[in-house]
């Protein structure tokens, strides 16, 4: 009878292994192999798939656009993974009160969480356009601006090579993944015991002593799971900036997955945009790696 649960068991989770088996593992495995031929789409049938080690890295990593693209990359996860974080933190914490309309908010909240991200990079193109730009309007109403600001096109950098087009971007990932940590930090809160906060207020702990002694350290598994996830999802982000800028300008916004999308689509370079996707790969290796070892070392 045990035996037979046990196989039942496995039959029916044998169809999700294999989806994920063929719709993922394949096709990393496959990118992993070609990072290491010679596979241009242009010359394959002359030169064929020649084995050739690391040459493909050697290439990509003496191309200035996949260094900006590199050092991108971790601009634009430092700044959606932080502002997220502390958004989400507010937001939950609003959330948590009791007040009237609590549950539409709660309700409303989640409209960017279930708006595709290609339809969102495409309604905020629009809605970042310098003629008809709602944020533009209202600033030049209250006097902030006379001539309206290039969201998706200005090419001045500031503070180590941040522009307005990486923040511009970076707003619509920040706002598409903000209801999922909001409601993530919102269940973190919800398990913390109230009676933690009724006895740090007798003893006269502020706001701000309770969310640094009470409500951090209490959600510290939580914001490490999102901080994982977010930053996992950044490195590899692809659709947002691809669809808004499409890295430019002057790749300012370009990041791996758009430079690896272009070499394979554009350049039928294969091979190098297999290699970065290995880059991608490892990157992201290595944040899983980290995160596994300290909830280890902590157990």
């Amino acid at each position: 009878m045990g035996r037979n649960r046990i196989i039942f068991c496995y039959l029916m989770v044998a169809p999700a292994v294999i989806l994920v088996l063929v719709i993922t593992v394949y096709p990393m495995l496959e990118s992993l192999r070609m990072s290491f031929l010679a596979y241009d789409l242009m010359r394959i049938n002359i030169d064929g798939t020649p084995f050739v080690g690391l040459k493909n890295f050697d290439t990509i990593l003496h191309d200035q656009r996949f260094l900006i693209s590199l050092k991108n990359t971790f601009l634009f996860a430092i700044i959606v993974v932080s502002a997220v974080i502390f958004l989400g933190l507010m937001m939950a914490q609003l959330l948590n009160m009791s007040f009237r309309g609590r549950g539409v908010l709660r309700s409303l909240i989640l409209i960017p969480w279930v708006t595709p991200p290609v339809v969102a990079a495409t309604i905020w193109v629009w809605m970042y356009q310098p003629e008809r730009s709602p944020f533009n309007q209202v600033l030049r109403a209250l006097g902030i601006i006379q001539t309206n600001i290039r969201f998706l096109a200005d090419t001045t950098t500031f503070l180590g090579g941040i522009s307005i087009p990486m923040l511009a971007v970076s707003s619509v990932r920040i706002w598409n993944g903000l209801p999922f940590v909001t409601l993530m930090i919102l269940a973190g809160l919800q398990s913390i015991p109230v009676e933690l906060y009724e006895a740090a207020e007798i003893d006269g702990a502020g706001a701000l002593a309770r969310l640094r002694f009470i409500t951090l350290p209490s959600l510290r598994p939580v914001l490490a799971i999102l901080i994982t996830l977010l930053g996992l999802g950044a490195i590899g982000h692809f659709e947002v900036n691809y669809v808004m800028t499409g890295g430019g300008p002057r790749d300012l916004t370009s990041i791996l997955a758009v430079v690896a999308y272009r070499q394979a689509f554009s350049f039928y370079r294969f091979d190098l945009a297999s290699a970065i996707s290995t880059v991608i790969l490892v990157l992201t290796s290595l944040i899983a790696t980290f995160y596994i070892r300290s909830r280890m070392s902590e157990t």
